[in-house]
This record gives structure tokens, sequence and C-alpha cells, in this order.
């Protein structure tokens, strides 16, 4: 399992959400596509604030890259025409193994904290874009649609040059999706209620705590109205996230002197100097090196 940030360019607004909700609509369709081109990956979380997103999410090294990247781009295609944005809208995302239940629950309990930590919303069931508490708790599936552009592409060109006289109309490609979350491994053994219970008992936490802070420091959050209006040009820094407590690299989300970190750690660190080298022979001229299970293989193109 990974922890995946999505990053938007410089940091920029341009996820911040819209009254209407269109967004949103957008997001949903997107991922419920993805889902359907890589059924193998799995989806535990995902909430998108107005510059960044966080996913938890199960995959192989071949489908994982392909499904985040698939997510970005149909997101920037889609909704940049929106926001009259043309230019790419996202940075280069970053991803945290969960090693354990112990990692798994940490990252699940940040990945619900958010909208709500930052004192953007008392509750992130008061988040007005996508975030996934609403499904888990309701034990409901977040609906979006796909819009078919190619396909409506192809009928107006048919229309126009007269091939057909069928009327083609906008919403005769528009393909409902639903976004299906599953469980978190640690918690399989629960029903569905059961389930929504626990994430509902998080929330009511994760707002408790929020709320202690804000008294104490004397804040106020900041609320829906305000953040609907918040321009999209408007630029923010990320706050470092709780791997990097200690540590250079964001590898793990994990006790690093735990057993079972320590374990991966080794593999990762193995990983990495079996792949260094297969890197430099190759480099070399010998492209029938071997490289690791899991590793992108370059490509040789004859002359």
């Amino acid at each position: 399992m990974y922890h995946v940030v999505l990053r938007a360019f410089q940091g920029r607004f341009l996820l911040r959400p819209d009254p209407r909700g269109v967004l949103n609509g957008i997001i949903a369709g997107v991922i419920g596509r993805a889902q359907e081109r890589w059924p193998n990956v799995r989806l535990y979380a995902h909430v998108w604030l107005s510059n960044h997103a966080h996913l938890i999410v199960r995959g192989s090294p071949e489908d994982l890259p392909d499904f985040i990247g698939f997510i970005e781009r149909e997101i920037s295609r889609r909704w940049g025409n929106h926001i009259d944005w043309p230019d790419r809208m996202w940075q280069r995302y970053e991803s945290s193994a969960l090693i354990g239940v112990e990692s798994e629950l940490r990252a699940f309990r940040y990945v619900l904290a958010q909208s709500t930590k930052e004192h953007l919303v008392d509750n992130p069931l008061k988040w007005p874009g996508v975030h996934c508490t609403k499904e888990l708790i309701a034990g409901k599936e977040r609906k979006g649609t796909w819009f078919d552009g190619t396909g409506y592409g192809k009928a107006r060109h048919a229309q126009l040059a007269c091939v057909t006289p069928k009327l083609v109309q906008r919403r005769d490609f528009e393909i409902p999706y639903s976004v299906a979350l599953e469980q978190l491994p640690s918690c399989r053994d629960m029903s569905a209620d059961e389930y929504g219970s626990f994430v509902a008992d998080l929330v009511a936490e994760i707002a408790k705590t929020a709320a202690l802070e804000r008294q104490a420091a004397g804040k106020r959050v900041l609320g829906v109205r305000r953040i609907l209006s918040t321009p999209r040009e408007y630029r923010s820094e990320l706050p470092r996230p709780p791997w990097y407590e200690g540590r250079r690299r964001m590898i793990v989300w994990a006790d690093r002197f735990a057993d079972a970190t320590r374990a991966y750690l080794r593999r990762y660190w193995e990983f990495q100097r079996k792949f260094r080298e297969a890197s430099r022979r190759f480099c070399d001229g010998d492209v029938s090196v071997d490289f690791p299970a899991g590793a992108f293989r370059p490509s040789v193109f004859a002359g």
C-alpha cells in the first residue's frame, strides 16, 4: 500500500472546489474510468483539497504509475478547459510505503483529517470538494461523469459532413461512473456498518482535536464561503508531512526503528543498488543486462 500526494503546479489553488460541483463530478468520473482500466489497483481513501490531493492505494509497479498518470492527465484536460488553464496542472507526485497496520492507520487518519487539521472547515464532512469520509461513513459510492470526447468528436464530424442526419447531443456521450472504495486490509473483517462506524469515530475525534487547537490558539475556521471565493491564482506552500520527521528522505510512513521498517528499507536499498548497477552496465553498452524485478527497463531502438 502507498500514500500518494498529488501537488498542484506551484501550489496554486487550481483544484479549489466550485459552487456547482463541476470539479467534483469530473474527479469522480476520471477516477471511476481509471478503476475500470486498471481493475487491479485498489483505492482505500482519497481527498482533494484546493492545491493538492491525497490517495491511499495499492497496485503493482506497472499499474500504479499509469493509474496516477491517467488521473492527473485527464483532470488537467477536463478541468483545465473550465478554468482556462492551458498549462500543466501538476507537479511530480510523491508516494510513501505503508508497512504494517500501524503505518496504514496513521496514514488513513492523516488523510481523513485533511481540510479540518488546516482549520478550513470544522469537520471533514463539510469540505465542499471531494472527501472520502462522506462515502466511507454512509457506505455509498461517489458518482461522476466521464465525457467521451473522442466519440463526440467523431459523431459531430459525421453530422457536419452529412454522413448521418442524426442530431448529435453532448449528453449522449456522458458516461456515468462511480468511485469504488475498499476497506483497509486491517479492517477487512468488519462489516460495512462497523467500518462506517469506525470511520465516523475517527472523524469525530479529528473534529474534536481541531476544535481544541482552535480554542487554544483563538482561531476560527475559514468556512465554505471563503473557500469557494479564494482566487485560483493564489499560491500556498505545502507543509512537510509527518514522514519527514527525523529523516531526510520520504520512503516509508512508519517507525523507522521498527523491525518491519528496517526489513523494508533493506529491501528498498538493495533494489536501489541492483538498479544502479544494471543502469551503469546498460549505459556501458550491455543492453542484455537484467534489471531487478519491478524496475522499468529502458527501451532499445535499433539504429
